[in-house]
């Protein structure tokens, strides 16, 4: 029973340990060209004007002029 629960406790605080490890938590939400914001996906209502660091996707609301 102990090393089940040992398990679980470990499995329960390893993510909040890892936010600080994953690259991608510092450049989630980081502005980007032409005020964009980096994400992993855009929404529907964004058009993607670059792309960040990681493959991320630079999104911009509305559809702006090219």
């Amino acid at each position: 029973m102990k090393p089940l629960l040992i398990v679980f406790l470990f499995l329960f605080l390893w993510d909040p340990v890892l936010t600080g490890l994953n690259p991608l938590s510092s450049e989630m939400h980081t502005k980007c060209y032409k005020n964009g914001i980096c994400r992993l996906e855009c929404y529907q209502s964004e058009m993607i004007v670059a792309y960040c660091k990681f493959q991320l996707e630079c999104c911009v609301a509305g559809n702006p002029p090219p």
